[in-house]
């Protein structure tokens, strides 16, 4: 896809189509309501874009004023198709050196077969800020297509879209080698240790109500973040990536949804090794099929169309939801994250391994990391609603489903009878089937369950404030116990539709529970000590007890098919060599050039340290495909 030569008003409508409001709708979810002006923070703050670079467009024109050496790149640009800056090849050792910057609602602006590379060659000190390689900003619309854009050091950006600039990235690399010797001064962002992550530096940054899209790309950090959006303003800003991988090699996350920020995944690949993608607050994942997606949002495609579901790895959890409290507001700044899925897969897996050692913040934190890791969702002192059809779900912990309180000062703590006024932690599965236990130990808030033409095999656990604290008891004073009060048990509550299955594995305990006609329940059930045969159709509350010894059976592999017998040939001809026998090899989607894989190392306590990403493309492999098709359930 080429961009027309074409200005002012023709693109604007066109990005307005493509608004958030539009496209909210057609997926089912309104976009949330009004917020406030973002904060700063950050290379580039929530302010916008730098203004000087070494290529300046403003208004739909070079402004090299702005620029580091005036008119130094302007045989690249060419106006023949557009604004198209088409073959660029930049590089610089200067740690606060930005390549280009787009700003203006007139600027339409094409990148090309571009090469930008930015060091850091010299020390530099915690106060100096970092470049990026491109910036977008106040309306305009940067399209970078058949690049590779790679930068190092620390708290730098790759890709950085601010306030309402939308970036558009076709078959590119764009990658973040993070920290090295030369920032070495400048640390972690004070976030990293509240939300329990690691990393320096993120590949891509979208904020304020930026239109962020990704096709047939790679976007890599080595820790912190790869596909990430911060503080958003307006009706919230979008993130689409369609058949793209994210990748966090060493730490952090694939994706982020922050704040009233949503994340569209159309048969793309997370890849981290701690959180695979993590919701704040109101903010929205949506991880579903290639073929899922829009038509308007294939308007900005240039490659293939590509098929099969999303992928979400991570070395710890698959997904992260939690609501920040800076302030300690309580219930007064309860919220709840949406997570949506439809053909696709989430799983976690020890094969992705973090480089950071979380005992380095004491025993207390290091043992809270090891208990939650493995789970699939990993829900910490906040609401969630969680619709999941035709998903695949794999825990090296067995746990599907776990919800806690927030290890940190920043968690959403409530009050006694605060959990009658918030929302509930929402999980609904429909079409699927899945073994592991959901494990509901937050227990300040409630906890609704329904399984629609699913099967469950596994427990679902109802804990308390006693459990709670007498886990953390040897631990002594940590963040995470605060409350030795908490008179209500909230609990779960499980809805079972017509053609539901659980088969409980051992000992489960709700506080509600409704059968409908049509599912089936393997298990024992008891009422406030009293055994029960749940009637179709009827709720039940109080203390419920489950218990059951169900084992899958063991998977039996099939016989070979015997070929029928030949009669042999009277005559004998001369052994020729046998015929060497291939599989077919399907077509592939050409992708972005991966960057080239370092050799593991490991650290003194013997974990892998070196990049995850051939790590990650192994194992995707291995669970079918790379990824990029899902194994359809028989339901479907």
């Amino acid at each position: 896809m080429r961009i027309p030569a074409v200005r002012g008003a023709a693109v604007l409508l066109s990005l307005l189509l493509l608004s958030t409001g539009v496209l909210a709708a057609d997926m089912g979810m309104m976009p949330p309501e009004m917020m406030g002006p973002p904060p700063g923070g950050g290379p580039g703050g929530g302010d916008g874009a730098p203004s000087a670079a070494a290529i300046v467009i403003t208004d739909g024109r070079e402004d090299p004023e702005a620029e580091y050496d005036p008119g130094a790149y302007a045989q690249w640009i060419s106006l023949e198709e557009g604004l198209v800056i088409d073959g660029l090849e930049l590089t610089s050792g200067d740690y606060g050196f930005n390549g280009l910057t787009v700003s203006g609602p007139e600027s339409v602006v094409q990148l090309r077969n571009g090469i930008i590379r930015l060091r850091t060659d010299t020390p530099v000190s915690g106060e100096e800020t970092g470049g990026a390689a491109v910036n977008v900003d106040n309306g305009a619309s940067l399209f970078v297509s058949d690049s590779s854009l790679v930068v190092d050091g620390a708290a730098r950006y790759v890709t950085a879209a601010y306030n309402d600039g939308t970036l558009v990235v076709n078959n590119s690399l764009v990658q973040s080698t993070g920290s090295n010797a030369n920032t070495a001064e400048i640390a972690e962002p004070f976030s990293n240790e509240a939300l329990l992550i690691s990393g320096t530096a993120r590949a891509n940054f979208s904020i304020g109500a930026t239109q962020t899209y990704y096709f047939n790309s790679t976007c890599v950090a080595e820790g912190w973040a790869a596909l990430s959006t911060d503080s958003a303003m307006g009706n919230g800003l979008d993130l689409y990536a369609y058949n793209t991988d994210g990748i966090a090699e060493h730490g952090g996350y694939g994706t982020y949804a922050d704040t009233n920020c949503r994340v569209w995944l159309y048969g793309s690949r997370l890849n981290a090794a701690e959180i695979g993608a993590i919701i704040s607050k109101s903010g929205q994942i949506t991880a579903c099929a290639a073929e899922d997606a829009p038509e308007e949002i294939l308007a900005y495609n240039e490659g293939p169309e590509a098929e099969g579901g999303t992928s979400i790895l991570g070395g710890r959890n698959a997904v992260m939801i939690h609501a920040p409290d800076m302030m300690g507001a309580g219930l007064w700044a309860a919220d709840c994250g949406t997570f949506t899925a439809r053909d696709a897969s989430l799983i976690t897996t020890k094969e992705l391994q973090s480089a950071k050692d979380y005992y380095d913040y004491g025993a207390a934190v290091g043992a809270y990391i090891d208990y939650v890791s493995g789970s699939v969702f990993l829900i910490r002192s906040t609401s969630a609603d969680i619709e999941l059809q035709n998903v695949e779900m794999e825990s090296y912990n067995n746990t599907l489903v776990h919800t806690v309180l927030n290890a940190d000062a920043m968690g959403n703590f409530l009050s006694p009878g605060d959990g009658d006024q918030v929302k509930p932690v929402s999980v609904s599965m429909t079409d699927m089937d899945v073994a592991g236990d959901i494990r509901h130990e937050d227990y300040q808030r409630r906890m609704e369950v329904t399984l629609d033409h699913a099967t469950l095999s596994g427990n679902i656990v109802s804990g308390t404030m006693e459990s709670w604290n007498q886990t953390w008891e040897e631990f002594g004073e940590v963040n995470w116990v605060v409350d030795d009060s908490f008179d209500a048990v909230y609990g779960v509550n499980l809805t079972m539709k017509d053609g539901a299955v659980w088969n409980v594995t051992g000992t489960s305990s709700l506080t509600g529970m409704t059968l409908e006609e049509g599912a089936v329940l393997n298990g024992t059930v008891t009422l406030d000590g009293e055994e029960l045969t749940p009637e179709p159709g009827v709720s039940y509350a109080g203390a419920i007890q489950v218990t059951g010894n169900y084992e899958p059976e063991p998977e039996q592999a099939s016989e070979p098919e015997q070929e029928p017998e030949q009669e042999e040939p009277e005559t004998v001809p001369e052994a020729a060599p046998e015929p060497v026998l291939q599989s077919p090899v399907p077509e592939e989607t050409p992708a972005a050039e991966e960057p080239e894989a370092e050799e593991p190392q490991k650290d003194d306590r013997g974990r892998k340290t070196g990049t995850a990403v051939a790590i990650g493309v192994a194992l995707m492999a291995a669970l079918g495909g790379g990824g990029t098709a899902m194994r359809k359930k028989k339901q479907k």
